[in-house]
């Protein structure tokens, strides 16, 4: 089954019109006090056989889309307008919410994504710095392979990136846990993220 990436997704789904429109595991949970909060442009889906809508990542070309998404607490179909075709709902919007290592829970009310200007929920770049080894591809490759395996909930692909000499993550958000798991087990700056949802300064 094809898959198109994360913001090629949202604004793929943005733009289709086929379908009824209708009125309106993981890390260690954040045990800080106040939790992060996160916010971007994402595709929110719900398939017949799921209880609740979920955040995809990834979005499988087909029609109704599917897609397996972090479980969304607090989300209402009923509110916004969303396409529908064969019991599937979904539809493209900015989210605000947190996380807890399981699911994403809504802190404000979702967007959607035609009534905002997508430039300004664009994912931000990968921050890289000078690593402190030179690592070759495979090494790269483990390291976010790893990352992936330790954090299945957040952590949707990633590669060597060999021009950088870093393991590029590529992450639905970041969490100081994921954060603080590669600093102590991988050598500095070895792991660069990419993540479609970023914490709301």
């Amino acid at each position: 089954m094809k898959r198109i990436a994360p913001l090629a997704a949202v604004f793929a789904l943005a733009a289709c019109g086929q379908g009824d429109t209708t009125g309106g595991d993981a890390g260690d949970a954040d045990t800080a006090s106040d939790p992060l909060v996160y916010q971007g442009a994402i595709t929110v889906l719900q398939p017949t056989q799921r209880d609740s809508a979920g955040l995809c990542a990834f979005v499988a070309e087909s029609y109704p889309p599917q897609c397996e998404g972090l479980p969304v607490a607090g989300w209402e179909w009923d509110a916004v307008e969303h396409e529908e075709a064969q019991g599937v709902r979904w539809g493209t919007f900015v989210v605000t919410g947190t996380f807890d290592g399981k699911q994403f829970t809504l802190t404000e009310d979702p967007l959607l994504l035609s009534e905002v200007d997508p430039a300004d929920y664009q994912p931000a770049e990968p921050e890289i710095g000078e690593p402190a080894e030179d690592l070759t591809a495979a090494e790269l490759t483990a390291i976010a392979d790893d990352m992936g395996e330790r954090f299945p909930a957040t952590v949707f692909g990633g590669v060597a990136d060999e021009a950088h000499g870093v393991a590029l993550v590529d992450a639905l958000l970041v969490t100081p846990e994921m954060w603080a798991y590669a600093e102590d087990n991988f050598p500095e700056g070895a792991v660069a993220f990419t993540a479609v949802l970023q914490p709301v300064e």
